[in-house]
């Protein structure tokens, strides 16, 4: 087995919950760095933190780096580059460009400038060469230009690890990552200790991650594809017998989590990703007005990300957050309750103390993950 330096992508104010879990899964060398986390690992751990990783959006490989102040001397240098040591020539891939340089046009051109750098190095050492395969390629190439620095990595994970393979329903929108969701339930301290309810549920993406977590089932447990499975080398019997021992550590589990909301049409997007994850029969979901929620006993965890009010006019988003506190006072008392809204106008007006407030991105959007004690 050999160490390997990998790189780990995440949402910004999660680098602590990534830095743990790579820690906890046997990661070496852990280094946090601004919405990721470098680390060593072998082969082993490698295919661990693709597989078990709940915060983690993509495991990238960096495979070298270079100068370069034109077009002409960058595609040189990777038209020199020895790519039959990554990939064979019947292996299909894709590329990806991020670009922050005034030397260099946009991503798209930087891409296919890459791709045609590729294409003619196979070229002319085989005669033959790779094909371009936007969707589900063998082999996932980034190239990320700051102003004359070139850096090139593999993509372990192919696509997004927030495609965990669970979700049934793709017409209904889901408005949070399954990455961003894992972590907000790791930072509330979820284990599965207690009951859980989302009280405005959408799509079900924190019920379901609540439902994987409590049970121990693997983040990527109903997803196929990886990218690495592509690269030279791959041990086929080690990733087997990693998802094996994982199968061996699920659990029962003895609470309940129950989703509620307004729309029907989210209370059945909802049905059926829980369905996808296997965990419709441990998870109850219904049509049910915040006002009109039954009393739940305590102890228990809530954690909700209500609308953001976006399409709102600004008096009905403080009726519905004042409505989300009085509902946290009456039908939750005794409960944990963490909100997550990036409207900080609109959190004001749940009239409860915040005993805490983590600064969390969803996508582009300043956000708060904010934590209620209701006595």
């Amino acid at each position: 087995m050999h160490q390997g330096g990998y790189l780990a992508t995440t949402f910004q104010g999660l680098e602590d919950i990534l830095a743990h879990e790579l820690q906890q899964l046997g990661a070496t060398r852990i280094k946090k760095r601004k919405r990721a986390v470098l680390f060593d690992a072998s082969d082993e751990v490698f295919y661990k933190v693709n597989y078990l990783s709940r915060v983690a959006i993509r495991i990238l490989k960096p495979l070298f780096e270079f100068r370069a102040r034109t077009y002409d001397e960058f595609y040189k240098r990777l038209k020199n580059t020895d790519w039959a040591r990554y990939f064979h020539y019947d292996q299909t891939f894709a590329v990806s460009a991020v670009v922050k340089s005034r030397l260099f046009k946009n991503s798209q051109f930087t891409a296919l400038k890459t791709k045609d750098a590729i294409v003619d190095a196979f070229r002319d050492r085989f005669s033959k060469r790779p094909f371009v395969q936007t969707y589900q390629p063998d082999i996932r190439i980034h190239i990320f230009i700051n102003r004359e620095r070139v850096r090139v990595l593999l993509d372990a994970s192919g696509e997004s690890l927030h495609k965990r393979g669970y979700r049934q329903d793709h017409h209904f929108p889901a408005p949070l990552s399954e990455c961003l969701a894992a972590g907000m339930l790791l930072l509330a301290g979820w284990e599965g200790q207690s009951d859980f309810v989302d009280p405005m549920c959408g799509s079900g993406t924190l019920l379901v991650e609540a439902g994987m977590i409590a049970r121990h089932i693997p983040a990527q447990r109903y997803r196929s594809y990886f990218s690495f499975h592509h690269w030279p080398g791959f041990d086929a019997k080690l990733w087997k017998k990693i998802k094996t021992e994982a199968k061996a550590t699920e659990r029962n589990f003895t609470h309940t989590i129950t989703g509620y909301d307004i729309n029907p049409a989210a209370v059945r997007a909802a049905q059926a990703n829980l369905r996808g994850a296997g965990l419709k029969a441990y998870t109850p979901v219904q049509v049910a007005d915040l006002r009109k929620l039954p009393v739940h006993t305590p102890p228990g965890l809530l954690v909700t990300n209500p609308p953001y009010g976006d399409k709102i006019k600004a008096d009905d988003i403080f009726d519905l957050y004042r409505q989300i506190g009085d509902t946290l006072k009456h039908q939750f008392n005794g409960w944990e309750a963490w909100i997550f809204s990036a409207n900080k106008e609109a959190l004001k007006h749940i009239g409860l103390k915040t005993a805490r407030r983590i600064p969390l991105y969803n996508g582009p959007k300043e956000a708060r993950l904010c934590k209620y004690e209701i006595w």
